[in-house]
Parts: structure tokens; sequence; C-alpha cells
């Protein structure tokens, strides 16, 4: 199954502009929204995730840098980019204090070669629960985490939201309605052989344990919270070091993915 790449908010007004770039993003696997205006822009902000906002400086209805600070309000966690034709040292400026980029659009090479840098896949968070409170509770501590959990309340629900999306954690409770989390996580391996299964679980004992663990999977009991923040935040620190690897060795930079890669072991083997 493909990687699933970036989410990509383009915003211009020139027509031809905005779909020569989002085009080239699609051939580089991205999902791109397009706008034309800054309220169009704000509009899809509120209805969908996005990873990355690249922005014009000149619209029709109000500047770049205003548009990229709202959506900041809307999403903390978008990185930005203004793109521009009328640039100088003052704009340069103001945009990097709103914590984006700034490239000229007379000067896209240097565009391309920062988009190619930015991690190519996302972490992407299963959370499985028919208890909704419960369910509601862990995606909003990993939401403050800045990730955007899956949530099923069904085994199926899971193994068909695997089937559509490139799943790399999976939280599940043992007992669902219509299987239990073992099967689970067992199909849900099939589906994504390196996705590091969880299971949580309010009726455990010595057995269930020993059979988690016999699919590459942990374990903790519900009322033993702490433990398992303290994991998923192990894991996910793992994960982003290995993606960032993965991509640095993608474009070529094979020394530095090498050093960051064996940087992740060692904290791992540090942790254990």
């Amino acid at each position: 199954m493909p990687e699933q790449g970036l989410t990509i908010l383009v915003v211009d007004d020139d027509e031809k502009f905005l779909e020569s770039v989002a085009q080239r993003m699609r051939l580089r696997g991205h999902q791109v929204e397009t706008a034309a205006s800054a309220r169009q822009a704000l509009e899809i902000a509120r209805g969908s995730r996005l990873d990355l906002a690249v922005v014009d400086l000149r619209l029709p209805d109000t500047d770049g840098l205003v548009v990229i600070t709202k959506l900041r309000e809307l999403q903390p966690d978008v990185r930005t980019i203004l793109l521009t034709a009328h640039g100088d040292d003052k704009v340069k400026e103001a945009t990097e204090a709103l914590s984006s980029a700034y490239f000229e659009k007379g000067r896209m090479a240097g565009f391309w070669e920062f988009l190619s840098g930015i991690p190519f896949r996302r972490v992407n968070i299963l959370l499985v629960d028919d208890d909704e409170a419960f369910l509601g509770a862990l995606a909003a501590r990993i939401q403050l985490k800045g990730y955007e959990p899956l949530r099923a309340v069904t085994g199926g629900q899971a193994i068909e939201m695997a089937h559509r999306n490139r799943i790399h954690v999976a939280v599940v409770d043992m007992r669902l309605p219509d299987m239990d989390g073992l099967v689970v996580l067992t199909k849900l391996k099939e589906v994504h052989p390196g996705v590091t299964g969880i299971l949580l679980t309010g009726h455990g004992g010595a057995k269930l344990k020993e059979a988690t663990e016999a699919l590459n999977s942990a374990y903790f009991a519900k009322e033993d919270m702490g433990s398992f923040w303290g994991f998923i935040r192990r894991v996910l620190r793992n994960l982003e070091t290995t993606m960032a690897a993965a991509g640095m060795a993608q474009h070529g930079d094979l020394d530095d993915a090498r050093k960051l890669g064996e940087k992740a072991e060692d904290k791992e083997e540090d942790e254990k």
C-alpha cells in the first residue's frame, strides 16, 4: 500500500500558477486543496486537517501574512510558506516572525527543495474502543500532542479504516462488541505488518498479557494509564525520528539519515 503524503493547501489568485503548483505536488503523492482567496482558504482549513499551507502574499481579499496568521489560529501545528513576486526584507522578516518559510516565485527551485525535505508521512494513530467517553478522552489527549487520531468503536470499523489508511500505531480495547482486541490486532498486523499494536483492558491477566506479547504488541491495564502514556511518548518520538531519517535517505542525505537512524536506535536501547 502506498504511503500517505502530506495534505497541502495552496492559496493563489493566479489560476495558472495555482494549478501548475498543485499538479506538481499531486505528482509527488500529496493530497492538494486549492483556494483563490483568503475566504476560500479559511473555509477549507475549518473542514480539513492540513499539514502545510502555501500562501501567496497578494490575494484579492487580504494579504498572505493575514491568512497565515488566521490559519495558525485554526490549526496551530500547520506548517506555512509564503510565496511572493513582490518580496522585500520587511516581508521576509514578518514571515519569519510567524515561524513561516519565505520563497520568491521567481526562484521556485528553493521551494521544491524545501518541500522535499518535509517528512513525507504522518504518524497515523488508530484508537479502537466502544466506550465513547473513554475513546473521546483518549483522542483529546492524543490531539494535545499534535496528532489527529482515527477512531473506531468496533473491530470491523477499525479493520476497514486500516485498509483505507496507513496505520502506524493502533490502541485497541480488549472487549469490543463484534470481536475481541487480540483478533483485531491480528487482522491489523495482516494489513500493516509493521504497526505498533497496544492492547488496553480493564479485565486483564497473565494469559492475556502473554497472548498480546505473542503478537509483538504491548499490553496495559486501563487503571495503569501513566505507564501507557510514557510508552506512547517513546513510540511516537522514535517513529518521527525514523520517518525523518527515511525522508533524508529518499532525498540523498544518506550520511545524515544514517546518523539519525543510529540515534533513534540508541535512544530505544536506553529506554528498554
